[in-house]
């Protein structure tokens, strides 16, 4: 529906997020504006608003860009109440009903001093997507679904007691129930021979994967814990247990060479096919079912030996069983004498698959701080997994008799079944000092040391027959992460917070005995550094500048002299930030924000020499065609605002945001997948004191986004319009 009124055409919603969408990235909610207005603070109130867009263009992309419906919408924003039901019990309610944005809330607390509390309550809101595929600047295609606006909601109930009475055990006791339901986008996209590219002029293939694929979502998890805590002497002890159950089933739809069929008979050299007669379309969906059950028990001791000493254990237990089902049917449409015939097939038909889980894991840490200044942690812990799964499922495969078009169905029993155990060591230190005048220095450090055996056997292994061969590997990861970091306040005018830090991980499974299985040894590594200076030259005047620097790289090794060892990526990222907040008076406020990154993913390209195939295709080499990924971008925001009088005050925001990573050159070997976005936003709002117990606000803004990776396809502008009451009860 077109949004061609700012009045409401039905009852309410509110734009819950207006001060981001309309503000920019960054904004903070509390600004030093707050400080100034004499607007009162409501203990108990309810706030009533309306929002109304007119966009203009692309609505499905506007609600995804801003996470708001493209029709009019307003209700309850909020709603809080406090009521005392007694000298020591209170009942608190809170409620959120904004019809159009679909965003509800009710939740009641009840709390009794040295009793404990009770809490029940349910939610649900809105995720808004856009079903679209990809663009293609040669022959200026365009691929999107109809209708293109999809969503997913979101919902939870949840049921919450304390009992805490003095000198007695601490009981919690929780229960949740959440649920997901709705379609959204994917990225898995399928192909297309619709690009204007020519059969094998150049040497590569003309198919693109730019047709747009979703998934419809029926999720459901429940969590149900309790804990029990209790102190004796210097020692505190807990108890918990978890039980939670999964039951999702998913489906993904997709298709491929979607409008397409070859001609019959088909030529004998499909160098003589038009582009568009290359491939047969193919329609398929995936259904993936998974049904678990967990049952946990974890405790923990704390143990306050001295002021400067305390030990901490703990020991955990998991068991996991979960059930997979699932088909994934395909239908082709083949071309034959009579016409063309859909001829069904299937990946896998009635997966069965059941998976058992069980982990032990442990903990032993001691704080200890032998001096003023200094704090360490020292910390082991360990964790022993065993993984058993078996699973079955037929494979249907079709053929098609050319002259008649008779369809022949041929049906595979399949199974498959694998075995992991896995035991892992992390030690972990943590340091602090703070010796040194107005800074503090802090190290934190772990390294968690895997090693386990692989076990299975897949109708997919390709060291394997139909229903494969056992297949054996030895598994030894190792997991670093540390970062080394200070604070150093040099008065109020500097600030200067500094961190340097290092992932460098590590996965190797290596095959032995007959069956070697798949070896393989993979790994990435991130180093960087972060840097925040605050400088405070006046007190109305503040600068905060951030900088963020990190490179990595990722490396796959094969097993030599089988396999050859190449990098798989080569990672840089830059950030840079700068905030400035100006109180020039008391009465205006301005705050600017602004984000500049240089972020660039390489993978192959531009290192020669990697051909994709032989005779003529070898004078393309892998390098051309898989591009640099890049995502650079700057961002901006503004907002000031300014006291008009004891009743009213004024807020300006504007936003940008620019990327320009698209570069449809590449079309002719690649698909040109990089962002080249434009987007600006602005709003006026007046805040109005109507009396000590309502107050008014009433905001008008306006949005404009340019996508050129879309072809303009996703464009959208225009004005948004907001108005809300608080009301003290």
């Amino acid at each position: 529906m077109h949004a061609s009124s700012f009045l409401p055409r039905r009852g309410a919603a509110v734009l819950a997020g207006l001060t981001l969408a309309l503000g920019g990235v960054g904004l903070r909610a509390d600004t030093p504006a707050k400080q100034a207005d004499a607007f009162p603070t409501f203990d108990n109130y309810i706030q009533i608003g309306v929002q109304a867009p007119s966009i203009d263009r692309n609505e499905a992309a506007f609600q995804q860009r801003t996470g708001q419906s493209k029709t009019t919408s307003g209700g309850i924003e909020a709603y809080h109440q406090a009521k005392d039901l007694g000298s020591d019990t209170t009942l608190t309610m809170d409620g959120r009903a904004l019809g159009g944005a679909e965003d509800y809330l009710a939740q009641f607390n009840l709390a009794k001093t040295d009793l404990g509390t009770f809490e029940v309550g349910y939610k649900t809101f809105r995720t808004f997507y856009d079903g679209v595929g990809g663009f293609f600047p040669l022959d200026k295609k365009w691929n999107a679904m109809n209708p293109q606006d999809l969503h997913v909601d979101r919902g939870q109930f949840w049921v919450k007691a304390t009992v805490k009475r003095p000198n007695t055990p601490e009981f919690e006791f929780s229960y949740t129930d959440s649920s997901r339901d709705g379609k959204k986008d994917s990225l898995i996209w399928g192909d297309s021979d619709y690009t204007g590219l020519p059969n094998n002029v150049p040497p590569i293939s003309q198919v693109r994967k730019m047709v747009p694929s979703y998934r419809k979502l029926d999720e459901r998890s429940q969590n149900f814990e309790a804990t029990v805590r209790h102190s004796v002497g210097n020692t505190t002890y807990s108890l918990t247990y978890v039980h939670e159950k999964t039951d999702d089933n998913d489906i993904r739809y997709g298709n491929r060479f979607p409008g397409e069929v070859k001609p019959y008979p088909t030529p004998a050299a499909t160098v003589l096919l038009t582009p568009d007669k290359m491939n047969s379309e193919i329609d398929y969906s995936e259904t993936d079912g998974v049904n678990s059950k967990m049952d946990g028990i974890t405790g923990k001791t704390e143990t306050t030996i001295t002021d400067k000493i305390k030990l901490s254990t703990g020991f955990g237990y998991q068991d996991l069983d979960a059930t997979l089902t699932g088909d994934r049917p395909i239908n082709t449409l083949t071309p034959t004498a009579v016409g063309p015939v859909w001829a069904p097939s299937d990946n896998f038909l009635n997966l069965l698959a059941d998976s058992k889980v069980k982990v032990f894991s442990g903990l032993v840490a001691l704080d200890f701080k032998p001096a003023p200044a200094f704090q360490a942690r020292v910390a082991v812990s360990g964790e022993d997994k065993r993984t058993a799964s078996t699973g079955s499922f037929t494979s249907v495969g079709s053929s098609v008799n050319a002259t008649t078009g008779v369809v022949t169905v041929t049906q595979t029993p399949q199974v498959m079944f694998s075995r992991i155990k896995e035991k892992s060591l992390t030690p972990e230190v943590q340091l602090s000092y703070t010796g040194f005048r107005n800074t503090t220095f802090y190290f934190n450090g772990s390294k968690q040391l895997l090693d386990g055996d692989e076990r299975y056997t897949t109708p997919y292994n390709p060291n394997t027959a139909s229903n494969g061969t056992l297949a054996n590997n030895t598994m030894d990861d190792s997991h670093l992460n540390a970062n080394l970091g200070f604070n150093w306040a040099q008065s109020s005018v500097f600030n200067l917070r500094g961190e340097v830090f290092r992932k460098d991980h590590s996965n190797r499974s290596i095959g032995y005995n007959a069956g070697l299985g798949s070896s393989y040894v993979l790994g990435y590594k991130f180093d960087g550094f972060k840097v925040t200076a605050t400088v405070k030259p006046l007190a109305q005047l503040a600068f905060t500048t951030r900088y963020i620097y990190q490179k990595g790289t990722a490396d796959v090794a094969g097993v030599q002299p089988l396999f050859p060892t190449y990098d798989s990526m080569d990672a840089e990222n830059h950030m840079f930030g700068e905030t400035i907040d100006w109180n020039p008076t008391r009465q205006v406020y301005v705050q600017a924000n602004a984000n500049v990154v240089f972020n660039v993913l390489k993978t192959l390209n531009g290192r020669g020499g990697i051909a994709v195939g032989t005779g003529t295709n070898a004078s393309y080499s892998a390098d051309t065609v898989l591009r640099n990924s890049n995502n650079n971008y700057v961002s901006g925001s503004i907002v000031t605002g300014a006291v008009l009088s004891k009743e009213d005050n004024l807020e300006v925001r504007i936003s940008y945001y620019k990327s320009d990573n698209y570069n449809p050159e590449v079309a002719v070997l690649s698909m040109p997948y990089g962002a080249a976005v434009k987007e600006a936003s602005v709003s006026v709002g007046l805040k109005h004191k109507f009396s000590e117990r309502m107050i008014g606000n009433a905001r008008v803004g306006f949005y404009d986004s340019k996508n050129d990776t879309t072809g303009g396809n996703t464009n959208y502008h225009g004005p948004l319009a907001y108005l809300s009451l608080d009301y003290a009860l």
